[in-house]
């Protein structure tokens, strides 16, 4: 019984060194270059070494948006919690001092044996952007507003809705018709 019991432990052994083997890749063929004529060649350029992507560092703290700046606290948010942090001595990195940090920013919070430690991560959106969503917005209204006009008086509707009409028939002719008969190959 022993001799067969080692026996299965051998084969088991070699079959997964045996395995092993089989798994590893094979290095893709290189193609061959294109018959280029020598005075049309390019110069080749220097293939940069590929880098590896560096991972992302870990940051520590609570990592959040900042909604409200005293002088003596911070009020970060993030998905899941608001916290209050005490800002009575805070060190700092990206900041010079606590009015710096703007209502938006996203930062990282956390308590050190010296106090606060508040880390400047990304700062707030910029305030073209908002003014871009406000310019949006202001032109969607002033459209509503030259609709409702255009339906206040009956003459400016029906000539409206004519012109509706007018467009719809030329898509219609645009568009080609289906005939009973499949198209002929």
């Amino acid at each position: 019984m022993k001799k067969v019991l080692m026996v299965v432990v051998l084969s088991l052994i070699s079959l997964a060194f045996v395995t092993t083997g089989f798994a590893q890749t094979k290095a893709a063929p290189e193609k061959a270059p294109a018959a280029v004529a020598p005075e049309k060649a390019a110069p080749e350029k220097p293939v940069a070494a590929e880098k590896p992507a560096k991972p992302k560092p870990k940051i520590s703290g609570f990592v959040g948006t900042v909604t409200k700046v005293d002088a003596g606290a911070i009020t970060v948010k993030n998905k899941k919690a608001e916290v209050v942090f005490d800002a009575s001595k805070p060190t700092f990195k990206g900041y010079k001092a606590i009015a710096d940090v703007k209502v938006g920013d996203k930062v990282a919070a956390k308590y050190t044996k010296d106090g606060i430690s508040i880390r400047k991560l990304a700062g707030a959106p910029a305030k073209a952007e908002k003014k871009a969503v406000k310019a949006k917005k202001v032109k969607k209204a002033e459209k509503a507003e030259k609709v409702e006009k255009a339906a206040e008086t009956p003459e400016k509707a029906e000539k409206a809705v004519e012109k509706a009409a007018e467009k719809a028939e030329k898509v219609e002719k645009k568009i080609p018709k289906k005939t009973d008969k499949p198209a002929e190959k």
